[in-house]
């Protein structure tokens, strides 16, 4: 469908109208040339080449991404033909904006632009005509159509740059965030107990438990559950029967005979220098206190980096490494041969070498073998089980003709036991009445299938059975209400100039409160209810069965003529800028689009995906 319109929406050219100090010095001009075109916005048009290259280009990079090829199929089904066409649509109409506008490059900065694009450069890095010609017919593009593309894309971020340089804040704006963000509080608080009543909260009474009851039923809901049987097979359960014989022992330590035997390693860094001489100078001048090591490497302008060796052993250092692991302890030898001439060796840490016997490696490797045997089993044990189940064996059955153990869990989400695995979990809870047994495997190599026998709705138990519960809820209520009165009746108090000795409290005061903060022996609600107090003022904040009286000290506004404050409402500046730079961009694309009109070509659409597929 196409709208078509004049473009003389007072917005656009309110819009437009700011452009025009920022622009002055821009010249204008067009190349020609006509396409056929997918859609237009007004009298901007996308070709067809220039759609097909972009959806390929997205379908090419999502491809890279997954790892597998994304059809025009799977494009189409993920809405990415979509996404890729309002892309354009909203460029065309951002180009269609500096069009009304009267916007244009001269041929100067066009030509500039070309220029600077690495691929049209030749090996000496200037611009080559022939690889630039050769390169946009190898992209299905001519000269003059590739030329007003560039102007007319130089155009729309001339438009998008003046809009951005258009639009700022007023000094107001960064200054109120600043403030909002950096002012700070300091307040008194103090806890009430019981203790502080006249007299201690009574008992409640059967109508008053009963009460409680009917209002807060909820409070006693006990959560519904699935009961489910189910039968498990762990490597575990499996281990008591798995043996492991000496011949395969002796071949599993054979084959990880590096990791139980390891040489001797020293951390080692090593300088280099142009003669024996002088680095026999440099190592006399370490033994005689005149420098050191790390002084050598700076007269050197080098680094750590630059001479460390890492862990090394003794046949890695090749002909040196004698000399440099008879050093009982840390510290420097040389001058040694090197591939990098005479050296110096610095030795920062010692390993021994270690050798674990098989003796001594024997009931970890018998432990690590009988789980992996275990796995094995279970998981050859997999069809014939399924096999059962298919033949309607019950679970019970496969319990009593195979390893695997019954049970059953009322089960209401993760928690100990098999209910621990992700994989029951998730067959738990997807679980119904229709569902027939099937063999499934956990995480750590265990299987299991399940079995849904019941479900069983939230219930409030009766009063009866919990009495003793809603009795002591009630009275907390009742307690937490007391403290509340009494609590805000001292609350009028402090605010009215009280001090908090003078109705027997011990005030705790905290400062430097920011509206981010989270103030230690208070609820989180409290920096909210803070910042929403005047100075003197007091408030009464509910903290699990107790209550807690605030009263705001004092308030402070930041410096805004402190070192970092004028960086910091640059930085706010900059991004309400940018926020609304954008609204004005997405006002005027939304105004040009139903004042232009926008065309679509869904036969050319249809055609470019034909061809991809």
């Amino acid at each position: 469908m196409a709208k078509k319109g004049k473009a003389s929406n007072i917005v656009v050219w309110v819009i437009l109208g700011l452009l025009i100090v920022g622009l002055a010095g821009f010249g204008t001009g067009n190349f020609g040339g006509t396409v056929r075109n997918v859609a237009t916005v007004g009298e901007t048009e996308i070709s067809i080449n220039t759609y097909a290259r972009a959806l390929q280009q997205e379908l090419t990079g999502l491809s890279n991404q997954t790892g597998t090829q994304v059809t025009m199929a799977d494009a189409q089904a993920q809405g990415i033909d979509t996404a890729v066409l309002q892309n354009l649509l909203a460029a065309a109409t951002l180009e269609e904006a500096a069009r009304l506008a009267g916007l244009s490059v001269g041929d100067a900065r066009v030509s500039q632009q070309i220029v600077s694009i690495p691929g049209f450069q030749g090996i000496d890095g200037q611009f080559d005509r022939e690889a630039y010609e050769f390169a946009l017919d190898r992209a299905g593009l001519n000269v003059p159509d590739f030329e007003d593309s560039i102007r007319a894309e130089l155009a729309s971020n001339l438009l998008q740059v003046a809009v951005a340089q258009g639009v700022m804040p007023q000094p107001a704006y960064s200054e109120a965030i600043y403030d909002f963000l950096g002012e700070t509080r300091a307040i008194s608080f103090a806890e009430i107990g019981p203790d502080l009543l006249d007299a201690p909260v009574p008992a409640p009474t059967d109508e008053d438990v009963q009460a409680f009851y009917d209002e807060n039923s909820s409070l006693f809901e006990v959560p519904g559950f699935k009961a489910i049987t189910y039968a498990w097979l762990t490597p575990d359960m499996m281990l008591e029967t798995i043996d492991i014989d000496e011949d395969l022992l002796r071949e599993a330590y054979d084959a990880r005979s590096a990791e139980f035997n390891t040489p001797a390693q020293r951390l080692v860094e090593r300088l280099g220098f142009a003669d024996e001489a002088a680095a026999q100078a440099a190592r006399d001048a370490i033994e005689a206190g005149e420098t050191d090591f790390d002084t050598l490497l700076a007269d050197r302008g080098l680094t750590i980096d630059d001479v460390d060796l890492g862990f090394v052993t003794e046949r890695g250092l090749g002909e040196s490494g004698a000399d440099v692991f008879a050093l009982e302890d840390t510290g420097v030898v040389g001058p040694l041969p090197s591939p990098v001439g005479p050296a110096l060796f610095r030795v920062n840490a010692i390993i021994s070498a270690r050798t674990t016997t098989l003796e001594e490696a024997r009931d970890s490797l018998r432990a690590e073998l009988a789980r992996d045997r275990a796995e094995q089993v279970i998981a050859d044990e997999m069809e014939p089980l399924n096999d059962l189940l298919a033949g309607g064996a019950t679970l019970e059955d496969l319990a009593a003709e195979s390893e695997m153990e019954l049970g059953t869990v009322d089960w209401r989400g993760p928690e100990d036991g098999i209910a621990a695995y992700d994989a029951f979990n998730a067959a738990a809870q997807s679980v119904t009445d229709d569902d027939f047994p099937e063999m499934l495997v956990t995480e750590d190599g265990s299987i299991f299938a399940l079995r849904l026998d019941d479900t069983v709705a939230a219930v409030v138990p009766p009063l009866e059975d919990i009495r003793e519960d809603v009795t002591a809820a009630a009275l907390a209520a009742a307690t937490r209400d007391a403290l509340t009165a009494h609590a805000e009746t001292m609350a009028e108090q402090l605010s009215n100039g009280t001090d908090f000795s003078d109705l027997g409290l011990e005030p705790v005061t905290r400062d430097g409160i920011t509206r981010r903060s989270a103030v230690e022996g208070l609820p989180a609600v409290a920096v909210s209810e803070i910042f929403n107090l005047t100075p003197g003022a007091a408030t009464v904040l509910e903290d699990g069965a107790g209550v807690v009286i605030v009263r705001l000290e004092t308030a402070t506004k930041p410096d805004q003529g402190a070192a970092d404050a004028q960086a910091l409402r640059d930085a706010m500046d900059q991004q309400a800028s940018q926020a609304m730079a954008q609204d004005v961009l997405n006002t005027l694309v939304r105004t040009i689009e139903a004042e232009a009109g926008i065309s679509i070509n869904q036969a050319a659409l249809n055609a470019v995906h034909t061809q991809i597929q």
